[in-house]
């Protein structure tokens, strides 16, 4: 049985990455970071597990009080983090050789936004948000500023991706 899923779509991927980081209000992220970010732009759904920090409490209740569908759960959400990584870095991979962002940082784990501009009718599509989608913008511009490693960081707060041996 052949099943798609957008999770699983190099072109979706390119697509949520650079809306990702057209979004972004820093120059600079790292790519466990933004791998987390595709996921929740992915499976919005999942934020509500997050562990939210004191100051974004209305983002908290946002997504608390979003409706519970069992058909929208997943049951291993690291298994499913970890089969997506081959699809993102070969997105992000796509993506630097049009020379959005920098390939060189990007073998440092780090993604930046080149100069080049993103073409028109694509920063169009990217205004063309659900409410939910909004949100989980929203969200990502709102875990900025949380460090990604540490016990209390955005690694941990999520429980995607292993945090525990991160060399900073």
């Amino acid at each position: 049985m052949l099943v798609y899923h957008p999770a699983f779509d190099i072109y979706n991927c390119v697509f949520r990455m650079l809306q990702l980081m057209t979004s972004m209000k820093q120059d600079e992220v790292e790519l466990d970071r933004l791998r987390i970010w595709d996921f929740y732009l992915t499976f919005p759904n999942e934020a509500r597990k997050i562990i939210y920090p004191r100051e974004l409490s209305e983002l908290k209740r946002i997504f608390k009080s979003k409706q519970e569908n069992p058909y929208e759960d997943l049951i291993d959400p690291k298994r499913i983090i970890e089969r997506m990584k081959p699809y993102q870095i070969s997105a992000l991979r796509c993506i630097a050789s049009y020379g959005l962002i920098d390939s060189k940082l990007l073998s440092k784990n780090r993604v930046t936004r080149t100069d080049k501009e993103i073409p028109q009718e694509l920063l169009a599509k990217f205004s063309e948000l659900t409410n939910e989608k909004s949100n989980i913008i929203k969200l990502i511009t709102g875990f900025n500023e949380l460090p990604l490693y540490g016990a209390m960081g955005f690694k941990s707060r999520t429980g995607l991706i292993e945090f525990k041996y991160d060399q900073r």
